[in-house]
């Protein structure tokens, strides 16, 4: 084993163990008895930036979120996705480094002569002026190893407004929009965020079935198109595909009720 990827080893370590104790909770508590712990839950569903940025758990800088800000999108699917954003009120467009989402697309155009980085780039302009906002820039400093995918949660969001960053104490993982996907683009990008946080570029085998990849569906019980019965049974088609993998689903029935009793908790 080479020095560098012995370096490569010890963090990806390191980096395990600390998120292990929060994990832990939210495995053994489920994450609706964990989150109704927290103080100031809300804030989480508060953003108002309205950013659109890619799913990456390095890059959590908005609370409309896509694989490469929507780079794979084509057809049907980018014209749904580009009414629904502006429906509610997107603002800019990010790209960030490192992306996974813009190298995917890059190798399946067969692009040679650009790096992924000006492919992330371009894709993300292109997608601002298909949306009418400014494209905000590329973001170069990701809030996770740049060498790694350090997510150990993903987050299916039927809210459209969740940005787990914005609250201490909540796991950082991919967060798929779901709120503004038709369901098959929602599954598309669960898989690819899956494929990476169980592949080399994520934690890998160091994943199972004692201490799994969380896929974390939130929504409301209101039997809408995003509620969090509607969302669990449509990532439940995609696990089917997946069945030894060391996976497990959870459902979180967000609602301003569960801010309340959570902070009666606290109180008490």
């Amino acid at each position: 084993m080479s020095i560098e990827h012995k370096g490569l080893h010890k963090e990806m370590e390191a980096s395990w163990e600390e998120q292990e104790r929060v994990i832990r909770s939210v495995l053994d508590q489920g994450i609706e008895a964990y989150t109704a712990s927290l103080e100031g839950l809300s804030k989480a569903f508060e953003t108002e930036d309205h950013t659109l940025c890619c799913i990456d758990e390095g890059a959590p800088f908005g609370d409309m979120r896509s694989a490469g800000s929507g780079i794979l999108l084509e057809g049907e699917e980018r014209t749904v996705f580009i009414q629904k954003l502006k429906d509610a009120g997107v603002k800019e467009v990010t790209s960030h480094e490192a992306c996974g989402a813009a190298g995917l697309y890059r190798e399946q155009k067969g692009i040679t002569d650009k790096s992924v980085k000006e492919v992330a780039v371009e894709g993300a302009q292109r997608m601002a002026q298909d949306l009418g906002v400014p494209y905000k820039g590329h973001i170069e400093k990701l809030t996770r190893p740049m060498d790694f995918h350090n997510a150990r949660v993903i987050y299916i969001d039927g809210t459209g407004s969740f940005n787990p960053s914005a609250l201490e104490g909540l796991p950082q993982g991919f967060v798929i929009s779901r709120r503004f996907m038709t369901p098959t683009q929602a599954s598309a990008e669960a898989g690819i965020a899956m494929s990476i946080a169980l592949g080399d570029h994520g934690f890998g085998k160091k994943f199972t079935h004692k201490e799994p990849l969380l896929i974390v569906v939130i929504g409301e019980s209101n039997g809408g198109e995003c509620s969090v019965e509607k969302i669990q049974s449509e990532m439940e088609q995609l696990l089917v595909f997946h069945t030894d993998a060391p996976v497990k689903m959870d459902s979180w029935n967000y609602s301003s009720k569960q801010e309340s009793q959570s902070e009666k908790q606290i109180a008490a």
